[in-house]
């Protein structure tokens, strides 16, 4: 269980790498003295039945290899203990969730059961950096520049962010309510709403707005935002416009 479980654990952030050493090293320690605490035990009733002698002090030492057991099992069934670090990631995340822009979208713990094998080791490697994924994407996102490239994929993502597209991929995939498909037209909706704010429309067609965001055609873009902001272009244009004109 020690060697499966937990001297082979591996992390990508430094932070987990480091606690996985003290992990190692300090249950390692228990477990030698837990294995030299039965032992003494051993070789002390060994002597004690067939050479009639005992050791100083082994009428006790039954107490002690209980504690150093006691000890050991505690650590091993208790997560709190062995793996502090990450409820205290949790809690980071809890927090960091809040300054989420598009919360709505985003889904920290994932609601379906992962029975894929290359998944499961795509969890293993990215669990804590989950919010860190979130907040780069959509900081990016939120700049609109690259999501106005209408040919962008998933892959330009990655490698705008520096992260490798197997963990973008699995992030939309289980952290988030929609694909990435559709990722790019919320962003390029926000894009287009914002334009819209600061009056491009003053001196620009909605067609022009429609290829600036990075949609192909109008049409596309029309059913776009009429999906995500419940009304037209130009009708969410019309309703704003004195306020965007002040």
């Amino acid at each position: 269980m020690l060697k499966t479980k937990i001297w082979t654990r591996k992390g990508e952030i430094k932070v987990i790498q480091k606690q996985n050493k003290l992990i190692k090293k300090w249950t390692l320690f228990l477990f030698i003295a837990l294995v030299l605490t039965i032992s003494r035990l051993f070789i002390s009733i060994i002597i004690e039945i067939y050479f009639d002698e005992s050791i100083k002090g082994h009428s006790y030492q039954w107490i002690s290899a209980i504690i150093w057991l006691t000890i050991l099992f505690k650590i091993l069934i208790s997560p709190e203990i062995l793996y502090g670090y990450n409820v205290l990631h949790q809690k980071i995340n809890e927090n960091k969730n809040n300054s989420l822009v598009l919360n709505d979208i985003w889904k920290i713990t994932p609601d379906i059961e992962l029975n894929n094998s290359q998944h499961l080791v795509l969890k293993e490697k990215i669990d804590q950096n989950i919010i860190d994924y979130i907040k780069e994407i959509e900081t990016i996102s939120l700049k609109f520049e690259l999501f106005r490239n209408s040919n962008l994929t998933i892959t330009d993502l990655a490698n705008s962010l520096q992260i490798p597209k197997s963990h973008i991929s699995y992030l939309f995939k289980y952290h988030s309510t929609i694909s990435f498909s559709e990722y790019k037209k919320v962003i390029r909706i926000h894009d287009a709403i914002k334009q819209i704010e600061i009056n491009y429309l003053k001196n620009n067609t909605l067609d022009s707005l429609s290829k600036k965001v990075g949609f192909t055609s109008y049409n596309p873009f029309f059913t776009s935002f009429k999906e995500i902001a419940g009304v037209s272009p130009l009708e969410y244009y019309k309703m704003n416009r004195t306020e965007f004109e002040k």
